[in-house]
């Protein structure tokens, strides 16, 4: 490993089902130092294809005589799951509203059996972000909850699941994304609370996280003027060194967020950022795309961070390569047992919230709202879809299904499925419409859509994977009832 310089602390995401020959050229000479999979970009398209895609990278770095790339992906579970061709389970808020922390410790070990059988070792969760703040856009229900002790409980179970299994945990996004309400993809964002109230809140997690055997952590590209007036973590030495290092004492791998987030383009060159990042004490860099830059990031690393900052973060990127090399198993895991759980956890996820559900029997009129933004798996981009397959399977023709707000004909109950719709007006402003004379709400991602209808009886699934869909329709048709306990205050309920 003596020959890896700057560029093993570039880890690169690329287009299309191949690794691109420069990136298999870079990880035979020791120039790159991980490959990222996105599901949107084509990277993921079959369990053979991956295979296949991971097989290319392990023999290029054999043929330089160095231990395999680390393979990473963001399988959160919920929104965000790169990898659907294995047992997809429901998300971080669905699995707290079990309100059993083992779940989360087996949904971790279950998706770190199938990703490390495929050759990923590295899964960029869980996130330890404590969604304080409800009008947060891109947390929500990625986060365990509010509750900085119970998100806590949660987050260790997870690393102690996943790091088990053999396959990195990457707890993120340090010091704490949740009590923001702008998303750091498109903007520099300043979470301006005194540190007293991030130690008590935001670190918490991070906290348990470490202390169940975190192997990386991946940091926010916001500024937190009591720890740093001037820089976001990403980039700053206050963050990355004297309170990841020094007060929390992680001595694991620190990684980026993408580097070509907004979040961290609009305060820093974005030609020079992966060498600010590594000054400042990060020890990776993610730079997802871009393969010039991906290449050349390597020269901004060694010419924008001193010497001995090199080469803390190339011991600390070695002892991780050597442990979380890639490889393909040879045989196989049985994805049973692990749907099994996703599907019971689904079942023990789902929420009622306000008035009591009304007796559905008979006909059933449902309308449902599209997600406005879906996952790149293809077996996750119709969620409706599988909601209306469900019902009919239980219901046959007496179900009335319609989309977009259309307002179903027919006299039995009315269903108005929202997705996110406490983010969307124009959403919100047409569920209302629907269920102004009453009706059941079924909140599909968001739960603080329930506060949008307080008195109209609501159904949670925070998320709209498929063991979420077809658990909601077993409470819907009465084969069930809803035991979920809701992981967050709904704004108006304090």
């Amino acid at each position: 490993m003596s020959r890896l310089g700057p560029g093993a602390l570039v880890w690169a995401g690329f287009d299309g089902p191949e690794v691109p020959g420069p990136l298999l050229d870079a990880i035979r000479t020791g120039a790159l130092g991980g490959l990222l999979l996105f599901a949107v970009r084509g990277n993921v398209r079959s369990k053979e294809q991956v295979r296949a895609m991971l097989a290319d990278a392990v023999g290029a770095a054999r043929r330089g005589g160095l231990p395999a790339v680390p393979v990473a992906v963001d399988q959160e579970g919920g929104t965000v799951v790169r990898v659907a061709y294995r047992a997809v389970f429901p998300s971080a808020m669905a699995i707290a509203a079990t309100g059993d922390p083992a779940y989360a410790e087996r949904a971790a070990r279950a998706v770190a059996e199938g990703l490390r059988a495929d050759g990923i070792t590295v899964n960029h969760a869980p996130v330890c972000d404590v969604n304080a703040e409800p009008r947060n856009p891109v947390i929500g229900i990625r986060s365990f909850g509010d509750d900085p002790e119970r998100v806590a409980g949660f987050v260790a179970a997870w690393v102690r699941g996943s790091e088990g299994a053999g396959v990195a945990t990457t707890p993120k996004h340090f010091p704490g994304h949740g009590m923001t309400a702008y998303d750091t993809h498109h903007t520099t964002v300043d979470v301006d609370d005194d540190a007293a109230t991030l130690r008590a809140r935001d670190l918490v997690p991070f906290r348990a996280a470490f202390g169940a055997g975190a192997t990386m952590v991946m940091t926010a590209h916001i500024r937190y003027p009591a720890f740093d007036p001037d820089r976001v973590a990403t980039l700053s030495r206050p963050i990355l060194t004297r309170l990841l290092r020094d007060e929390l004492g992680f001595d694991g791998l620190s990684i980026t967020d993408s580097l070509d987030m907004t979040g961290v383009t609009q305060v820093e060159d974005p030609t020079r950022v992966a060498g600010t990042a590594i000054a400042a004490g990060i020890d990776a860099v993610m730079v997802t795309s871009g393969l010039e830059r991906q290449l050349a990031a390597a020269e901004r690393i060694a010419l924008d961070a001193p010497a001995p900052r090199v080469l803390e973060a190339l011991r600390r990127a070695t002892v991780f390569r050597e442990r979380f090399a890639g490889t393909i198993a040879e045989g196989d895991v049985d994805d049973g047992p692990a749907r099994a759980l996703a599907m019971k956890i689904a079942r023990a996820s789902i929420t009622r919230v306000g008035p009591s559900l009304p007796r559905i029997g008979g006909a059933l009129r449902v309308t449902g709202f599209a997600p406005r933004r879906v996952g790149g798996a293809d077996e996750l981009r119709d969620p409706l879809g599988r909601l209306e397959a469900a019902l009919r399977a239980r219901v046959g023709d007496r179900l009335v299904f319609e989309r977009d707000g259309r307002e179903p004909s027919g006299d039995g109950p009315l269903v108005v499925c929202t997705s996110t719709a406490w983010h969307d007006a124009q959403q919100a402003d047409r569920a209302r419409v629907l269920l102004r004379d009453g009706g059941v709400l079924c909140a599909l991602r968001s739960p603080y859509d329930a506060a949008l209808f307080p008195d109209r009886p609501a159904l949670l699934t925070y998320g709209d994977v498929p063991a979420s869909i077809d658990a909601l329709a077993a409470v819907l048709c009465g084969e069930r009832a809803a035991t979920g306990r809701l992981p967050v205050t709904l704004p108006g309920a304090e």
